[in-house]
């Protein structure tokens, strides 16, 4: 369902019943078996729904639905070829601004042929699975260990993680329900193989979604682990390849809620923030130093008690200025104690990227690479045209992010690209104009 904000009332082609709209290779939506537990993900005017099961109600499958916010009625949807598979993992999707990513539960009946389940998968907008190696990667124990003793890859969803200085530099890290933590390649998940890195991050199962930042000491992920009795921080080294740093900083703190992460200007004055939720919980927000773990807010008094958070599926968001923390029935809000903030200058804009180049990889698949010249883009939008068109945006991805894919092209054709970074003071020229041809 789809409401204005304004007004409270539906906008147009909405409600969506998916039960009725979302098909994927002859297996239609069956809602009773279903149960939408992540978060939902608007990404290019797209909204991505993942469903895992309701409550182990066989036959179920791992769904990601996609609704085109201006063309409801237009739904694509994905959905695991095994039995089980579900996308159930709190944080919801991720996305580099243009594909999506999704962590996948166990899969049952299989008789040890992969069918999508124990897995993170890389999807085209749509979503489109490509079912490539290098678009979904899975444990090599995804069957002897991961399936049959219930240790989900999907219990967490994948977090993004740029690592600058390290090769490869754009990854992903996975954290599963047997308790480890998995370093993969971005552009290049590796289909059923060995990770880059990866160790027992945990005495027993991860269920969260985790949270990363950068300050000047390193890359960090902070995650619940423990069942939620510790709040943990690891992190991944600048190197070739990068590794694990396998405990930056621990703390306990007995009913610990997913993490997430403040600062003041993207790198300094790092908080890493958790409530502690649910019966174990003491109900009040914990704030801790990003490179150390000290404590910054031990909670507040009376005024800050909060009521009715959920163990792993509660935490916070972050908007001008304030912390806000949803719970039953109610959303509490918190901010710093009197004083006028002081006002934020207007950037600069970005410098231009440079040293664009464009190599085809096989006849439908072009990689990008260029280098960013600026310390404050907030995007980098990426340009295309076929020789002899005209130019049109292809794709808008994240501040320091230096490459990107381009897939689905057609065979034996040149394509020319360009780049530019923005922020809010407006665009950066483009970068040189870089070639290719599919073969």
């Amino acid at each position: 369902i789809s409401l204005n904000v304004d007004t409270g009332a539906i906008n147009p082609g909405w409600p969506v019943d998916v039960e009725l709209t979302a098909q994927y290779n002859g297996t239609t939506f069956t809602p009773s078996e279903q149960q939408q537990r992540p978060a939902l993900a608007m990404v290019g005017n797209i909204l991505y729904v993942g469903y895992g099961s309701n409550d182990d109600c066989a036959p179920w499958r791992g769904w990601l639905v996609g609704v085109p916010i201006n063309n409801p009625a237009s739904v694509t949807a994905w959905a695991t070829s095994a039995l089980g598979g579900g996308i159930w993992a709190v944080g919801g999707v991720a996305s580099d601004g243009t594909n999506l990513f999704a962590a996948t539960g166990n899969t049952y009946n299989t008789g040890g042929i992969w069918g999508g389940g124990e897995a993170v998968i890389r999807f085209q907008p749509g979503p489109i699975f490509s079912g490539l190696p290098v678009d979904y990667w899975a444990p090599l124990d995804w069957f002897t260990q991961k399936d049959q003793f219930n240790q989900d890859i999907g219990s967490s969803g994948p977090l993004l993680v740029d690592v600058p200085g390290a090769t490869p530099s754009q990854l992903i890290v996975a954290l599963d329900k047997g308790g480890y933590a998995y370093l993969l390649n971005r552009n290049n998940l590796g289909g059923i193989s060995a990770p880059i890195d990866s160790f027992v991050a945990s005495g027993s199962g991860i269920l969260n979604a985790a949270a990363t930042y950068r300050t000047n000491l390193g890359t960090y992920v902070a995650y619940r682990r423990d069942r939620g009795t510790i709040l943990g921080v690891l992190g991944i080294t600048a190197t070739n390849p990068p590794a694990f740093i396998r405990s930056v900083w621990n703390v306990n703190q007995s009913g610990c809620g997913s993490p997430f992460v403040t600062s003041t200007d993207g790198t300094n004055n790092m908080i890493v923030w958790a409530v502690g939720t649910g019966a174990s919980g003491d109900q009040r927000l914990h704030g801790y130093h990003g490179d150390t773990g000290a404590v910054v807010y031990a909670g507040g008094g009376a005024n800050e008690l909060m009521a009715g958070t959920h163990s792993y599926s509660t935490t916070g968001i972050v908007a001008r200025g304030r912390i806000y923390v949803a719970t039953d029935n109610k959303v509490y809000a918190f901010k710093l104690p009197g004083g006028t903030p002081t006002p934020t200058p207007t950037p600069a804009v970005p410098n231009a990227p440079s040293n664009l180049v464009a190599t085809a990889v096989s006849s439908t698949r072009i990689n990008l690479t260029w280098q960013d010249n600026s310390n404050n883009e907030t995007k980098f939008q990426i340009w295309r045209k076929v020789a002899g068109g005209t130019f049109s945006k292809l794709a808008t991805v994240n501040a320091n992010v230096t490459s990107h894919i381009d897939m689905g092209l057609t065979p034996a054709t040149t394509y020319k690209y360009k780049v530019r970074a923005k922020n809010t003071s407006g665009y950066s020229p483009f970068s040189n104009i870089a070639t290719a041809t599919t073969p």
